[in-house]
């Protein structure tokens, strides 16, 4: 049973910073490293990849709900989440205002 496909983006009903929904992609580089990892056909199917990277991005949600809490404002590309020297750094951030949807691009 597929849980998420590593392909689409990682969201959660409760990742939400004030009224934004805050979403999550992966990098070429990180989907590339899952589909070294896996050793299913079709990788992006994954289930236990997706399940162990769906607990670090969570941790990367907290990390961008602590930051705002603390600064009042939300990290920017470049930054890393979770880990100043190993932590997934932000990529790219897209913001759907009508949406009210921030998606963080996370590369490592």
């Amino acid at each position: 049973m597929v849980i998420h496909l590593l392909i689409d983006p990682f969201e959660s009903a409760d990742w939400q910073v004030e009224d934004w929904h805050i979403k999550f992609m992966l990098s070429e580089r990180l989907l590339t490293h899952a589909r070294k990892q896996s050793a299913r056909p079709n990788w992006y199917e994954d289930a236990q990849i997706a399940t162990t990277w769906h607990e670090l991005i969570t941790t990367c949600f907290h990390s961008i709900q602590h930051y705002h809490r603390t600064f009042h404002n939300l990290p920017v590309v470049g930054d890393r989440l979770f880990n100043e020297d190993t932590g997934w750094m932000i990529q790219d951030r897209s913001i759907d205002g009508d949406k009210m949807t921030i998606t963080f691009t996370l590369d490592s």
